[in-house]
């Protein structure tokens, strides 16, 4: 089963996947939880 890898939140280990980030070349899995706080963020990446 596949985990949450949020860069910003590495410690996160959900696996209920909501979207799939490509960040510097890697296609990271991203849980509903953290998509939640990223998308609510003026990031860039």
């Amino acid at each position: 089963m596949e985990r949450c890898r949020n860069p910003w939140h590495k410690e996160c280990s959900e696996s209920d996947i909501e979207v799939y980030i490509q960040l510097k070349g890697e296609r990271l899995p991203i849980c509903r939880r953290c998509w939640g706080k990223i998308a609510e963020q003026d990031m860039e990446w």
